[in-house]
């Protein structure tokens, strides 16, 4: 369970903050699109897990142009949010929107060209983001791809040289010390790390390929991840 508050103040200000928290968040959305217009441009099933405001949308639906998208969003704040950008779109066709997790759902199982999760993973702690991975992974049809992008922090030694950027750039864009100071505190309390190791470990499960790095921007990271077409 989140300690961010998707249905009060924090959800209400999500599309501000996120730009804040994540360096180079709209490089991520449009870096993930062109990868499965590359990899899964005739898919037909697309599952979205936590698409909050549903920033990553137009890029999706422009990527896998013949796709239908299922949404799976617990919070009803962003489901709102979520629904006013599917109607901006004019994809109401294409999209089906859940207020629900993806652990609450009846979804069959290998039922997905693609599974999209963008900041999702770092919202669980780490026993419990073992256990959505495999969820996503299993809903994964023979030759499907997982997007995923998360908070990951790297080796200690790499954490305390970027912890000082990170510092220096939100010092940049306005953030006081105090703030900052508060910002920091909920590394691994609020938000938690996703291993690389655990992503490698459950590929290797799934008889997927080592998960393909795409970006990495500080302490966040994107990945594809696709399962054998067997």
């Amino acid at each position: 369970m989140s300690g961010l508050d998707f249905d009060g103040d924090y959800g209400r200000q999500y599309r501000q903050r996120i730009r804040l928290s994540i360096p180079a968040y709209d490089a991520v959305l449009e870096i993930g699109a062109a990868a499965l217009a590359a990899k899964t441009p005739a898919a037909r099933e697309v599952l979205v897990v936590g698409p909050g405001a549903g920033e990553e949308l137009p890029g999706l639906l422009q990527a896998m142009p013949m796709a239908r998208f299922t949404l799976l969003e617990p919070s009803e704040q962003m489901a709102d949010f979520c629904r006013q950008r599917i109607a901006a779109l004019h994809a109401g066709s294409r999209c089906s929107l859940h207020q629900q997790s993806l652990a609450d759902s009846e979804l069959e199982p290998a039922g997905f060209d693609a599974v999209v999760c963008h900041h999702v993973l770092h919202l669980l702690p780490p026993e419990e983001q073992q256990q959505e991975l495999d969820r996503l992974l299993g809903q994964l049809a023979a030759g499907g791809c997982l997007l995923l992008s998360s908070y990951s922090e790297p080796s200690e030694h790499d954490n305390a040289e970027l912890l000082e950027i990170v510092k220096a750039r939100l010092r940049m864009l306005g953030m006081d010390e105090a703030t900052l100071e508060l910002f920091l505190s909920g590394r691994n309390k609020v938000v938690f790390s996703l291993a690389e190791a655990l992503l490698q470990q459950q590929a290797h499960q799934w008889g997927c390929d080592p998960p393909q790095v795409l970006m990495r921007a500080m302490f966040n990271g994107l990945w594809l991840l696709q399962r054998p077409q067997t």
